[in-house]
């Protein structure tokens, strides 16, 4: 009797622990899913309802901000020439530092400070690295620029040449009209030219 009822208490906290973890599992599956995260395949509409307004709230909520952080055409030309200008004056501060380095390492050199020599050859060549990625850089943003201009260029080409055809259309379309008067006009004088003529008078014929 004692047994069953130790193995009777034992099964009771077993389920109530189980219990416990559902309840935890349900409440992270509930907050996962209203924020858009994820969901949990539990036995509850709520949690898949929540999911599917948390998907929707956080995919609006990204185009928005997207839609907001977006650059127009003037901003993007605004902020090209102003990362021109710092890309410039950084690739100058590295030129400057890479001789400097260079005339610090020669100088060492020269006076046989084999420890100071060192220093600055690993300077000079921390310099030359940081010149050549602020090269690059302004390397792919003069690309970029340039392909705007070429896409900006194509576009007023496009335009352009929308423009010509337009008007050669209507040109065509004026000259067609007044090719169809004018052989509506010769159609009808050729008409009144070769008209029935008048048949002669029997008495005339008898003579």
């Amino acid at each position: 009797m004692g047994g069953d009822l130790v193995l009777g208490l034992g099964a009771l906290r077993r389920r109530k622990r189980l219990l416990e973890q559902e309840k935890s599992l349900a409440g992270w599956a509930l907050v996962l899913a209203g924020t858009g995260i994820g969901l949990m395949v539990l036995h509850a509409e709520m949690l898949w309802f929540g999911g599917c307004s948390g998907v929707c709230c956080t995919a609006l909520l990204v185009a928005v901000v997207a839609r907001k952080l977006e650059f127009n055409k003037a901003e993007k030309h605004v902020h090209n020439f102003m990362m021109d200008i710092q890309y410039t004056k950084e690739m100058k501060e590295s030129a400057a530092r890479v001789l400097q380095e260079a005339w610090m390492f020669y100088k060492h050199t020269r006076r046989k400070e084999s420890h100071a020599a060192r220093r600055h050859q690993r300077k000079l060549l921390a310099a030359i690295n940081a010149f050549r990625q602020v090269r690059l850089k302004h390397r792919k943003l003069r690309e970029q620029v340039n392909s705007m201009v070429d896409i900006s260029k194509m576009h007023m080409i496009l335009y352009d040449l929308q423009q010509n055809l337009s008007s050669s259309h209507r040109a065509l379309e004026k000259q067609i009209d007044t090719l169809a008067g004018k052989l509506d006009a010769l159609t009808e004088l050729l008409s009144t030219a070769l008209g029935p003529r008048q048949l002669p008078e029997p008495s005339q014929q008898s003579k």
